[in-house]
């Protein structure tokens, strides 16, 4: 479609990275710079050629350092750690040797050469159909263009700088050295065709607090600069040129997400009217989450999904330094809080298939999560030793998912001790006695809770996975999503029984899945007897303060009538009504303006 063929009002969804609405005029960035045409130079040039690489590397590093600085001031160590990551990339011996060695045999100018070679390594990435994976490739492309730009005299694009006020950034990418300038007064929002949840330039638009949604596909080309546009980074909304009445609307939900954030206790803790304590967590998936869910109120993180970094590494493995210095600044981050490392959980992912070595009919129903570490020991021996050792660093935890026998937590017992014996014969030190805890995902492991909790630590509830195994729903599935119901009588009482198994031999317990992130769910499994909640940070500021509004006896009698309910009657708007009954106005005002 054209630019300017956009039908007024048009949404767009795409995945939100970085919570927050904004509403602003659209500044559509150009597409990517022009390709540089082959130049043959005399073989008497190659020489100065080659000192104008290496004189335009070293200018590339300067120019980082300065960048990098910047972002340190702006957005925090994590963020600036891009940048030192694009250095190494500069500086990498096989970069400078495949480029010397083009330029000297094929006699080609350096920015040539520099943009072949360069261009093979983003090659790799871009046939990558896993978003996480492609989404590595936006370095390679920044220092790219960097030196390209170095060696040409051309300008690296800076619209960004160049806006009046209330700005939406619109592009098909954004790199991470032009999102660096997202900080700065007047932009508001960014919304980009590309891009995925862990890529660089969303972290660092969630670390300088800018609400920006990514995947969008076409934005860049249904806007022109100067629309009108509201972007929604919680739930990865973007609606296209809204008319008076719906910029009223998205104004009036902003203004309620403001509040609950202006709003929520200056104490960490959160608690029921009656005294309660209910402690809300942080689900993570990389180590530069940790600052935005600390400033949302975090109590600590109750899920690293280790299985980034594996994804990150594909068709690698992360070696057992890599994995021990992220796991050790996720731990050194939230102190003095703890982290859940979950370890590898692989179901369906396209990087999966080359840690299994093939491809599976059915991957989210194969060998994953546990069952997967205890076919390659090796794998989970490595994992385990580096998080032992980054328990030098602050608190940790161990979860085990996907397990649905006792038998799997006694192995992966075994091999924790083992590479505990591993790393004493190696001289080497690791933290003390780390809890190893079972993930509640499995119909099965929820049904042998009371046997689980006799061999582990503490439990988890994933409720994503568990509600879809019960309910044999596939909720991605267009044509059942509408009978995926987390209320379900059937799920409830999976998760009473959990509680209760849990309960009964004094494990600690919480859920880490979408129901702990949905205000009226949480509700409900407060009602249940959960009392520890982790969530996406961006939900926390609300559950906070819904849960802090009401008593744990009308949790709990919420919770009794969802059970007894019989169909046909809804279970969430019966929810719904009964907790705005029991909140007190100004409570029950923000949990309606917040709503979509």
């Amino acid at each position: 479609m054209n630019r300017g063929a956009v039908a007024a009002g048009e949404i767009l969804q795409g995945v939100g990275v970085s919570p927050g609405i904004a509403i602003g005029r659209a500044l559509v960035l150009e597409g990517a710079a022009s390709p540089v045409p082959r130049r043959t130079i005399d073989p008497a040039a190659c020489d100065t050629e080659v000192a104008r690489f290496e004189t335009a590397v070293r200018r590339a590093a300067r120019h980082l350092g300065s960048l990098r600085n910047r972002v340190l001031a702006d957005a925090g160590s994590a963020c600036a750690r891009v940048f030192q990551a694009q250095v190494l990339i500069l500086k990498d011996p096989a970069l400078a040797a495949e480029t010397l060695a083009l330029i000297r045999a094929e006699r080609v100018c350096a920015e040539w050469a520099v943009q072949l070679v360069l261009g093979r390594y983003l090659k790799l990435f871009d046939e990558v159909r896993d978003t996480d994976l492609r989404d590595r490739g936006s370095d390679i492309d920044d220092v790219r263009e960097r030196l390209v730009g170095l060696l040409t005299g051309r300008r690296r694009r800076r619209e960004v700088e160049t806006f009046d006020s209330d700005a939406v950034i619109v592009g098909r990418t954004l790199s991470p050295s032009d999102a660096a300038g997202l900080g700065r007064p007047g932009i508001v929002a960014l919304a980009l065709d590309g891009g995925g949840p862990t890529s660089h330039t969303a972290i660092i638009a969630g670390a300088l607090g800018i609400p920006a949604v990514v995947g969008l596909r076409s934005v860049s080309a249904r806007l022109r600069t100067g629309d009108m546009v509201v972007v929604d980074g919680g739930s990865g909304v973007v609606h296209l040129t809204p008319g008076d009445d719906e910029i009223a609307e998205w104004r009036r939900r902003a203004a309620g997400r403001t509040r609950i954030t202006v709003a929520a206790p200056a104490a960490p803790a959160t608690t029921t009217r009656d005294g309660l304590a209910v402690c809300l967590l942080a689900n993570v998936k990389v180590p530069e989450e940790v600052a935005a869910a600390r400033r949302l109120g975090a109590e600590g993180i109750g899920l690293y999904r280790s299985e980034f970094l594996y994804l990150h590494a594909a068709p690698g493995l992360p070696d057992e330094e890599e994995q021990t210095r992220v796991y050790g600044d996720l731990a050194a981050e939230a102190a003095p809080h703890e982290v859940v490392i979950r370890t590898l959980d692989l179901g369906g992912e396209e990087g999966a298939a080359n840690l299994l070595g093939a491809r599976e009919a059915n991957p989210v129903l194969g060998l994953r999560g546990i069952r997967l570490g205890l076919r390659r020991p090796e794998m989970l021996r490595m994992q385990l030793r580096a998080i032992l050792r980054a328990a030098l660093r602050g608190k940790v935890r161990i979860l085990l998912p996907m397990v649905s026998a006792t038998g799997e937590v006694a192995q992966a017992r075994a091999h924790l001790a083992a590479a505990r014996a591993e790393l004493a014969a190696g001289g080497i030190a690791a933290g003390g006695d780390i809890p190893l805890g079972v993930m509640i995902e499995v119909p099965a492991a929820a049904l042998i809770a009371s046997r689980l909790a006799t061999v582990a630590d503490f439990f988890a509830i994933g409720t994503n996975d568990l509600i879809q195994y019960a309910l044999a729903i596939d909720r991605g599935n267009e044509a059942v999503a509408y009978l995926y119901e987390p209320l379900h009588p059937a799920v409830l009482t999976l998760l009473r029984g959990v509680v209760d198994a849990a309960t009964a031999r004094g494990l600690r317990l919480s859920v880490c899945g979408e129901m702990a992130a949905h205000p009226l769910f949480a509700v409900v499994l407060v009602g249940l007897g959960v009392t520890e909640l982790s969530m996406s940070p961006a939900a926390i500021p609300l559950v906070r303060r819904v849960i802090g509004a009401i008593t744990a006896q009308d949790a709990r009698a919420i919770a009794a009538e969802v059970l007894a309910l019989e169909p046909p009657t809804p279970p969430a708007a019966m929810v719904r009504r009964r907790i705005l009954s029991v909140l007190p106005p100004g409570v029950a005002s923000l949990l309606e303006e917040s709503s979509p």
